[in-house]
């Protein structure tokens, strides 16, 4: 598309055909003086299938479009919300911060991606929502997910909120309630894995009872 005007791209972009519509996108990311102004005024109307493309192109473009893909995180698609966390974390724009408002997010999907980049930092606040969420989360994933989190990155803090997560009405969560448990105070009261229902209870009947002891301790 060299040589072409911005008013020629902008007519491609909206273009039927998704192979048109990427090279515009292409185009104007490579081949105009200010891209980010251009796909931010275009995003504000543009449709699914324009955005989407828009989104793919910019999330591989060359240059930072770091400031679109903040915008992205309020998006009304999860599956942009996403993309706009991973794009921002891979150009180390991912602030703990902000980690706590998107660990609300109603998508458990875009949750998910915000608990998997919190692997890789070592943040207080973010930490204390991440324990609460192992038990107050709707999702049984993410619920897990976060007890993982925990078990890397928690304290003797967090296992008040882990101790909970034992009730879980989720048995995967429950064993991994336990492997948490256990990295958290180094206490071990049984393998949960190769336990039976029987035993399993057992188990966490045993941790009920050493955090009561140790409550009534402190």
């Amino acid at each position: 598309m060299k040589g072409v005007g911005l008013n020629q791209m902008l007519r491609d972009l909206f273009d039927e055909d998704p192979e048109i519509k990427k090279m515009a996108a292409r185009a104007i990311a490579k081949e105009t003086p200010d891209p980010v102004g251009v796909f931010t005024s275009v995003l504000k109307d543009a449709d699914s299938s324009t955005s989407d493309v828009i989104f793919d192109i910019l999330f591989n473009a060359d240059a930072d479009f770091t400031t679109i893909f903040k915008d992205a995180t309020e998006h009304d698609d999860p599956v942009i919300r996403a993309k706009a966390i991973r794009y921002l974390f891979r150009k180390g724009s991912f602030q703990p911060q902000d980690s706590i408002r998107w660990l609300t997010d109603t998508d458990p999907y875009v949750r998910r991606r915000v608990i998997s980049y919190l692997f890789w930092m070592n943040d207080a606040p973010s930490l204390e929502k991440v324990a609460r969420l192992c038990t107050e989360d709707p999702d049984e994933s993410v619920r897990k997910d976060c007890l993982r989190l925990v078990s890397i990155w928690g304290s003797a803090n967090d296992v008040e909120q882990v101790i909970k997560a034992l009730e879980d009405g989720s048995h995967e969560v429950r064993i991994q309630a336990v492997h948490t448990l256990k990295k958290l105070t180094g206490e071990d009261f049984g393998d949960p894995l190769s336990a039976s229902t029987e035993e399993f209870e057992w188990i966490v009947a045993k941790w009920q009872g050493w955090w009561e002891i140790m409550r009534g301790h402190s």
